[in-house]
């Protein structure tokens, strides 16, 4: 069995000395007691050790000496000798208080094991002592370990669907594998990896012919130091990588530092660290990138947080620095532990790991929503997903449909191992909003040359940049997640070219697929025409909708941008209705989108109208879909 996790006393206790009232008749045993304290003065352990089980042999009910024994091997992290020790001194002696924190050490370990009830009869030994050697920190500790045996209790009889299943023996090839991540299309799996010569370093899977490959070292980023957990965008690629006491080419500011990289095409740049605005002095790790790479959640025990180790957040600004990190609060964090978190791509789902939350025993794995602009509650992920041993780290696919996972476990030579699983998701810890993606490529629609281009993402409703994203420079991937239940309008932008206007309304849209859309953009030529597939008009009228301000707003900027530029707007109907009602309908549309840009300043010789009514439909006006598609405002630059 694995040692409890909790914090040990560095031998606090006190020892009696030879003034006291010893548990023995036996001058004999209290000279050797004696003089393991004085090898405990010197902190030589192991001479204090021998000494005292010598104690032992010559008065087996020296409880004195089992309580020391036991000091000692809890301060080693040696649980099953502890707690033997322990065990024997209440035995012998259950109402001397002085050996009070053998209660409090048997109650944590009864706990750690899964032993709930028996873990609240020993908590209730120490809670319900009069002894004035009761520590509030303790009393703490051992009231919280009661709230959770409770929960427990309660949740063991209502158990969650959980059967995980390991992924193949190519992928859990190494001595551990942990931390997986998963980019939003599933094809790419990277983990943190242990070889048997203990080195930790980064590996790659793809998703072929419905398996896991051979994971694969990322050359670029390995280095002959540890490389730890990492968190990938939801495009696969930014990464955020965890390097710990740095070497002459990496500069730490702390124990372990976060830095970044990015992928162009099939090449990791070298790695930078993210600064002092993310970095401390202390230990910060355990990074979960958002799915644009601009919010950046990770775990650090610097000074100013709520408790030990805290969950912090930094934000990728326009000037491109990180933001100073800030701590998530109380919502989150607790006077104990967080650690591991991990934002949903749809970026209001937030997993991770705590000690301090109603659980199980050891560190549970919980959900908090962020919605209303703050944190709602944590909700503890249930049973038997947790369990009174610890969860670490968890990984939910963009569709909300599977889970990954590492689990330790100990080998047929009781070595600790740890290997990927996998699990479907039951309903009852599903993030709030599942999400797809939309991927594909950004290229010369002339050339067919791959571009780099910036990709917006933005809310019709609210106006919000969502998320924003690039084209890969060399081969022009691209990859933006849209979140279930919303009206997105999509910009695709590069300088010298014309903006493409793409609309996505996944409130109507109930298929829950994700799409593959390469995007041609038009050099900024004469001639050059694009479809703005976000401007709305009332029923039968020139009347514009106010979800067409993101649009517009978006066709201002492109003007004042461009000041040398002339277009002109036109629009299109379908062909219902008569031939000169659609004539004239088309022309008050187009002139109404000329007024509102003569409104922000557009100068009136940059700007023209003109309505093609139903004469060029680009399909057949036989179906409600096709008529849709006719029905639209274009702009072409004179």
């Amino acid at each position: 069995m694995k040692t409890p996790f909790f914090t040990l006393l560095l031998i606090s206790f006190t020892w009696l000395t030879a003034e006291a009232q010893f548990h023995t008749r036996s001058k004999k045993a209290v000279k050797l007691f004696e003089a393991a304290v004085e090898a405990k003065k010197t902190r030589n352990f192991d001479k204090a050790k021998e000494l005292l089980q010598k104690a032992i042999k010559t008065d087996d009910t020296f409880s004195d000496a089992y309580f020391a024994l036991g000091n000692i091997h809890e301060l080693y992290r040696e649980g099953n000798q502890a707690r033997e020790y322990y065990q024997q001194t209440v035995k012998l002696s259950p109402a001397e208080s002085r050996f009070l924190h053998a209660w409090y050490f048997l109650a944590q370990d009864a706990m750690a094991s899964g032993r709930y009830q028996e873990a609240k009869e020993l908590a209730g030994k120490y809670l319900n002592s009069n002894s004035p050697r009761k520590r509030k920190r303790l009393v703490n500790e051992l009231n919280l370990l009661m709230k959770n045996v409770e929960y427990a209790l309660e949740a063991v009889n209502h158990p969650i669907p959980f059967d995980p299943v390991s992924l193949n023996s190519k992928v859990n090839r190494l001595s551990e594998q942990s931390f997986p991540v998963i980019t939003a299309d599933k094809q790419t799996l990277i983990f943190t990896g242990l070889s048997e010569l203990g080195d930790e370093n980064v590996y790659e899977c793809k998703f072929e012919n419905g398996d896991w490959t051979e994971p694969i070292p990322l050359k670029d980023i390995n280095s002959a130091i540890n490389e730890g957990t990492c968190s990938i965008s939801a495009d696969g690629k930014t990464m955020i990588i965890t390097s710990c006491d740095g070497n002459r080419s990496r500069k730490n500011y702390g124990q372990c530092d976060l830095y970044i990289c990015k992928k162009v095409g099939d090449t990791w740049s070298k790695m930078v660290n993210l600064g002092p605005a993310v970095n401390s002095r202390n230990w910060d790790s355990q990074p979960s990138l958002s799915a644009d790479g601009r919010k950046l959640f990770f775990t650090s025990d610097r000074p100013g947080g709520v408790g030990g180790r805290d969950i912090w957040m930094s934000t990728l600004q326009e000037n491109g620095q990180w933001s100073q990190a800030i701590n998530l609060g109380p919502e989150i964090n607790t006077p104990h532990d967080e650690i591991s978190p991990f934002i949903h791509v749809n970026g209001l789902s937030l997993f991770f790991a705590s000690n301090g939350h109603l659980g199980m025993g050891g560190f549970d794995l919980y959900k908090a929503e962020f919605v209303n602009s703050e944190w709602e509650m944590p909700e503890n992920l249930g049973y038997p997903l947790n369990d009174h041993t610890h969860q670490l780290s968890l990984f939910i696919t963009s569709d909300g449909q599977t889970a990954y996972f590492s689990r330790q476990y100990r080998d047929e030579s009781d070595n600790v191992r740890s290997k990927l699983l996998s699990f479907e998701v039951p309903a009852q810890i599903k993030p709030q909003k599942v999400s797809r993606y939309v991927k594909g490529k950004v290229y010369d629609a002339s050339t067919k040359q791959s571009l780099a281009a910036k990709i917006d993402l933005i809310d019709i409703e609210t106006e919000e940049i969502l998320s924003t994203v690039e084209s890969d420079a060399e081969n022009g991937e691209y990859l933006i997640v849209l979140n279930e239940g919303a009206e997105y309008a999509l910009y695709v932008n590069r300088p010298g070219y014309l903006f493409k206007s793409l609309r996505f309304d996944l409130q109507a849209d109930k298929t829950h697929e994700s799409k593959e859309l390469d995007v041609p953009l038009d050099p900024l030529k004469k001639g050059s025409k694009v479809r703005l597939n976000n401007i709305f008009f009332e029923s039968d009228s020139y009347t514009l909708l106010g979800k067409s301000k993101t649009e517009l707003e978006k066709l201002v900027k492109f003007m004042k941008e461009n000041p040398s530029v002339k277009i002109q707007v036109g629009a299109h109907t379908d062909s219902d209705g008569s031939e000169k009602y659609n004539q004239d309908l088309s022309l008050n549309r187009a002139k109404a989108v000329v007024e509102y840009l003569s409104q922000k300043g557009i100068a009136s010789e940059q700007i023209s109208s003109i309505g093609y009514g139903e004469s060029e439909p680009l399909v057949p006006n036989d179906s409600d879909e096709n008529k849709a598609q006719n029905r639209r405002i274009e702009f072409e630059i004179l």
